[in-house]
């Protein structure tokens, strides 16, 4: 039998299997770049305990993470514009050949520099792959369906938490850390060849090329501000100069963009205040769940459990990330983007409290990361619909490219502010920087709930949305106070020249021309054509 056609945006019809084929691929794409980063955080806690590890500060354990983290944030919202302009599937099939050759030679290579570089090639290929992939989806799918396609492609990145966490363990434990990103190169080659069965995806009518040179700027400013908050406490007041060094090459980004004629950075989207709240709310949302999963595997690591042990008190966490992401998904539509954000701040707010309140892993820190998932879980779906569905289509991709570079220089602040905080604590006793690491998290979701609660109780429409909703009443009112006026005005003109019935209208010769009307003398005779 057949399959039945799908109607797109585009003049196209997207049939089931294409259909099927994009919700498959978009929601391995964020699989695949979860599992890599929850890979990366059980690297970090294993090499923390070892020989060679225990010998490093765990800033520099931290750029494992950060040299992923930093291409993606930088190149996000530049490989959103490339997608939107030469084509979705094939800016996703670079960034996916990029990934992998940077997963091979992150296994294969022996120095610590060259499994930095090793990583840092793997977050270009994830920052081609993110936004391409959900521009996919949003551009090709019908728009009853895409609130659906991006809680599926949101939840996803639960989902590979949990399979890397649950399977992860027992890589390290059996084979070794650099085992851990074995998975990714696999899924990545799958993903690749599920390409060719995928529509290419719509391109803007734009030539010239785009502005590498204010997404170099962008990568370097993004690098140099977390070195500065890894080395704050080891550099002291030298850091200050690091700051001013971001902020010009930021500004010098910023400038590239708005006098380039297709930039790195789409200055468009930044003009909707609805855009810029999502994207704010998303910046936390990266911070605080990336510093999340940094704390959880080294606070059970610090406790001595075995690495297995480890994956096992991980799991749940990320169960409920993924159970809460496909409830959320549905949710969305009743409660809104930013109820989603607001509870979800609330939940991790709360857990991470109840954790401050136990002295180790019990039952009750148990149900604490239950709560967290499910936190996390309703704030991945809420961010993402919060900033995406600001854009306008075309804007697709670079909404999903922006909103994303968001969340991973959330997630690259936070892990560097978890570390320093970690590996210099404030409070006393055995677990004083893990609690203080901990306590930063709450005070990461007081701060998103604020900014969500701000954002629930505004009145005022945002400029620039589509729609306006006007109240059912108020329009009638409005009819019935027109006909008023148009029965008042036609009762002043001569009998002759007056409006005739509906019915009499219906049943007039449709070939007979109205007559010119005659100058008359009644009431509104001199008030046409000459208004003074």
């Amino acid at each position: 039998m057949r399959s039945s056609p799908v109607r797109g945006t585009g003049t196209a019809v997207l049939d089931r299997r294409q259909g099927v084929m994009l919700r498959l691929v978009g929601a391995g794409v964020m699989l695949t770049v979860m599992a890599d980063t929850t890979a990366t955080t059980l690297a970090v806690g294993v090499l923390r305990y070892t020989p060679a590890g225990a010998a490093m500060p765990l800033g520099d354990l931290i750029w494992l993470t950060s040299a992923a983290f930093i291409p993606i944030a930088a190149l996000l919202a530049t490989a959103g514009r490339w997608a939107d302009l030469f084509g979705r599937r094939r800016v996703l099939a670079v960034g996916l050949v990029v990934f992998v050759l940077g997963g091979i030679a992150t296994v294969a290579v022996d120095s610590w520099p060259m499994v930095l570089g090793a990583r840092a090639v793997q977050g270009a290929g994830a920052a081609a792959m993110i936004p391409a992939s959900l521009g996919l989806l949003l551009g090709e799918l019908p728009e009853g369906e895409r609130r659906g396609a991006i809680a599926l492609w949101s939840s996803a990145s639960g989902l590979g938490c949990l399979l890397m966490q649950a399977g992860g363990g027992w890589l390290a434990a059996a084979v070794g850390w650099r085992a851990l990103f074995i998975p990714d190169v696999v899924i990545g080659v799958a993903l690749l060849v599920a390409c060719a069965a995928l529509p290419p995806g719509r391109r803007a009518a734009a030539r010239g090329l785009p502005d590498v040179f204010g997404a170099w700027l962008l990568a370097a400013g993004i690098a140099v501000v977390v070195l500065a908050i890894s080395k704050a406490m080891a550099w002291g007041t030298d850091v200050v100069w690091l700051g001013l060094a971001a902020l010009l090459l930021i500004g010098g980004a910023l400038a590239q963009a708005r006098h380039h004629r297709l930039p790195a950075i789409d200055l468009a989207l930044w003009r909707r205040p609805r855009f810029v709240w999502g994207w704010l709310a998303t910046w936390g949302f990266g911070a605080l769940s990336y510093g999340l999963l940094t704390v959880q595997p080294l606070y059970l690591l610090h406790l001595g459990y075995p690495m297995l042990e480890v994956a096992m008190w991980l799991t749940p966490t990320s169960v409920a990330v993924v159970v809460t992401s496909f409830l959320a998904g549905k949710l969305v539509q009743r409660i809104g983007a930013y109820g989603l954000i607001y509870a979800g701040s609330l939940l991790c707010g709360g857990a991470c409290v109840l954790v401050l309140t136990q002295a180790g892993p019990t039952v009750w820190g148990l149900v604490a990361s239950v709560v967290v998932g499910m936190g996390v879980g309703a704030l991945a779906p809420g961010t993402s619909v919060a900033t995406t569905l600001a854009a306008r289509p075309h804007q697709y991709a670079s909404a999903v490219g922006a909103a994303t570079m968001a969340r991973m220089v959330g997630g690259a602040v936070g892990v560097a502010v978890v570390s320093v905080v970690i590996d210099h604590p404030a409070l006393i006793g055995g677990f004083g920087g893990l609690a203080g690491a901990i306590a930063m998290c709450v005070a990461i979701s007081v701060l998103i709930g604020a900014l969500a609660l701000t954002k629930i109780t505004r009145l005022r429409p945002d400029p620039g949305d589509v729609m306006v909703k006007v109240p059912r009443r108020v329009l009638l009112e409005l009819r019935m106070t027109l006909a008023t006026v148009a029965a008042e005005a036609d009762a002043l003109l001569p009998a002759e020249t007056r409006t005739p019935p509906a019915s009499d209208r219906v049943s007039a010769p449709m070939n007979v021309v109205p007559r010119p009307r005659a100058a008359e003398s009644g009431p509104l005779a001199g008030t046409r054509g000459n208004p003074n």
